[in-house]
Parts: structure tokens; sequence; C-alpha cells
């Protein structure tokens, strides 16, 4: 099986203080992966690290496929429409613009073509990023506190997202909702990892199965 993300021995470190260091991940095509901790654990920079963004300070990363992030929060031109975003997206990915595709993938979320971005509540922001994360279909989906302000019926279309995406891609959740764990096949515990031997770091023992 290709995997679409190999880590070996992956460390993060900010002047003299590691972030993370000693990690090892995988995520394979059709998997889902949790990463949990609390704050300050490392989840949210290991998703960037993870997605090209931020550069290791130590060990081997390897990506094969197109990644998404969701960030939280998301980051969109707020004087453009929400239609006028994902043509953006779409544009600097080099995809296919298709006007019926946007206004599907709007309406699937139930939001305006036409509002401006700077007049969204943060919910509608979220809902905002799952429709271009969505419309980008890339292979490898980084989600950063995805469930963060969305209502029940925000909650339920992320959580479908999340099912859909697994079909082909691989994905993985960077939360404090345990909720999450039962639609995820493995868990990475950052917090376990801030507690380890600093001189003798490792994830062995962080990583468990679920199920």
């Amino acid at each position: 099986m290709n995997r679409l993300i190999e880590a070996s021995n992956l460390g993060k470190r900010y002047g003299l203080d590691w972030v993370f260091r000693g990690l090892e991940f995988r995520l394979n095509p059709g998997e889902v992966v949790a990463l949990l901790g609390p704050n300050g654990a490392g989840k949210t920079t290991l998703l960037r690290v993870l997605a090209g963004l931020v550069r290791p300070t130590q060990g081997k990363l390897l990506r094969q496929g197109r990644v998404g992030l969701l960030a939280n929060p998301p980051a969109f031109h707020r004087h453009f429409s929400g239609e006028e975003n994902l043509r953006y997206a779409l544009r600097l990915e080099g995809l296919p613009i298709r006007a019926e595709a946007l206004k599907a993938a709007l309406k699937a979320v139930g939001l305006s073509q036409r509002k401006p971005v700077l007049s969204y509540s943060s919910g509608m922001k979220k809902r905002l990023a799952i429709a271009r994360i969505r419309l980008l279909k890339p292979d490898i989906w980084l989600l950063d506190e995805p469930e963060a302000a969305l209502d029940a019926q925000g909650r339920e279309l992320l959580e479908g997202l999340v099912q859909e995406a697994r079909g082909r891609n691989g994905v993985v959740i960077a939360t404090h909702d345990r909720g999450w764990l039962s639609h995820c096949d493995r868990a990475l515990d950052l917090g376990a990892l801030q507690k380890a031997d600093p001189d003798r770091p490792s994830s062995a023992d962080a990583a468990r199965n679920i199920g």
C-alpha cells in the first residue's frame, strides 16, 4: 500500500523549546487518524508540518498527493462572497471552475452565493471551509478542530464529509472532542508525547488502535 504520509523521528522546535520530537506517523488511503492532546500539545503545529507550511526541525517527512488544510479559524478574502472565495481557491489549484458545482457546494452547506464573507458568523465561515475542501478534493485532508463554531446541523455536515473523504483519501483530525474517536481508525495522543522522557522521545506508547 502506498502511504499518503510517512514521518520518521519528526520533531519541531521553537528556540530551545520542543513542541514535539521523535514522532513516528503514517497515514494510509481510506484511513482517519485523530490527533489528541490539551492546548499547547502541538496538534496545530503538527498539522502545519504535515501540510508543508512549517518545516520540521528534525526527521523525515514524505507525502504523496495533494493536501487540503481546514484551518481553525479558516482564512478567506473577507470582501469576497462565498462563491468568489471558492472560485479563487479553485484557480489557485489550477482546477476547473464550474458554476453549477459552485452553486451546489454552497447549497450543500446552506450558504448564499452572493453574501460577503465579512458578514459571516464563525459557524458560516467553517461551513464555507467545508465547501472549499470538498470542492478541492485533496488526497490528504488535514482538519484542525473542525467542529469548532459549528451547530448540530454543521456537525452533521462535517461528519458526512469525513465519511465521504475516507472512502478514497486519508484524513487527520486534530481535536479536543473525543466524540470523533468513533469515526477514527487510530489516535495519536500528543499530550502523552510531551510527558515522555525528553532524552528518549517516542510516539510508540502514545499511539493506539481504536475498535
